[in-house]
């Protein structure tokens, strides 16, 4: 009895059990609790929409949480024990952190925090050691260099920095100081900066649906690959795992009733898994990908501070529409409409 326990007990540990991780963290005032903005706390924040943290991040089983109200930014352990509060400062009047994104070649102890704000656009880099400003740059602006809407932010193996502006309909890149490079052009569709610091993003033509398109370091489109999904709209990318499979949310054909599909593609376009979750709408990046683990966010900052801002695990194949053996390259998948 003795080994077959720990016979099951092996196989726990490389399926359900490692992947087990759940945060559960309240809201409220003190340190470990997180800022909610909604009717029940009334006051000159609130216009009628509920607020709470923006974005989280995980490493190794470490929660970043961008506390967008209380204006920091906070790292939980596998415990839900506060590990990290850092504080942004230059925040004046309503704060609105938007997206984050961690700086540095250690993901467990980064050196510093790309935090961009939505209340005047600013974009902050700040030291972890410390929490002082290292790097300033944006404002509100039409032009390259100012944001009018940020949406996401990126950092890739080189240290430049991405910026994704709804506003602008633009997708930056600036030098690990701020300094602009280029543009690409946008269409709210999410993108991922890969370890090679490749770009991917997805793009929709009106006549062929959408396309997954690939930039190398120097902003040269290196492959375009026809996706369709003609009658699905919001396609918004979210992670490329190392095997180049790529993982997807898009309203279905029949509308959004309070779902998403969550649609996973191999490198040649073709679905491999497809499932279902339900978006925190309130959050910017609600949903994420840790060496091939992905979590979900739940949060419902109305009801605060009665429920929970909870992280949970998120599995393919639960509530699968779609599973096969990833299929071989197709012949012409790679598609040169540029």
């Amino acid at each position: 009895m003795k080994a077959i326990s720990v016979f099951c007990a092996v196989l726990l540990g490389v399926s359900s059990l490692c992947y087990a991780q759940t945060w559960t963290l309240e809201y409220g005032d003190k340190i470990e609790q997180l800022g909610y903005c909604n009717r029940w706390n009334t006051n000159e924040k609130y216009e009628g929409t509920s607020y709470g943290p923006m974005a989280f991040r995980i490493t190794n089983n470490k929660l970043w949480i961008l506390d967008s109200i209380s204006g920091r930014i906070c790292c939980f352990d596998e415990k839900n024990k506060l590990l990290k509060n850092i504080s942004i400062p230059g925040l004046k009047g309503f704060k609105m952190l938007e997206d984050f994104a961690l700086v540095g070649d250690n993901p467990d102890n980064p050196d510093a925090i790309w935090v961009a704000n939505a209340s005047d656009n600013i974009i902050r880099k700040i030291s972890v050691a410390n929490g002082k400003v290292l790097a300033q740059f944006g404002g509100r602006g039409n032009t390259s260099g100012k944001f009018v809407q940020v949406k996401s932010l990126e950092v890739d193996a080189g240290g430049r920095l991405y910026v994704a502006d709804v506003g602008r309909n633009k997708l930056s890149v600036f030098t690990s100081t701020g300094a602009f490079l280029r543009d690409y052009p946008w269409q709210s569709t999410g993108f991922v900066v890969d370890r090679y610091a490749n770009l991917h993003m997805i793009h929709y033509r009106e006549e062929g649906g959408y396309f997954y398109r690939i930039y190398s370091p120097k902003g040269q489109l290196t492959s375009n690959i026809h996706l369709g999904f003609l009658d699905y709209t919001n396609v918004y990318l979210h992670s490329v795992e190392k095997d180049g499979s790529l993982v997807l949310t898009m309203v279905p054909p029949t509308g959004y009733k309070g779902k998403l599909d969550c649609i996973k593609i191999n490198k040649y376009g073709d679905v491999i898994e497809k499932d279902s979750l339900i978006p925190s709408v309130a959050m910017n990046r609600y949903f994420y990908s840790d060496n091939n683990r992905f979590y979900l966010a739940e949060a419902d900052f109305e009801a605060a501070p009665v429920s929970k801002f909870i992280v949970k695990p998120f599995e393919f194949g639960k509530n699968a529409l779609v599973k096969k053996e990833q299929p071989k390259a197709k012949e012409g998948a790679k598609n040169n409409d540029k």
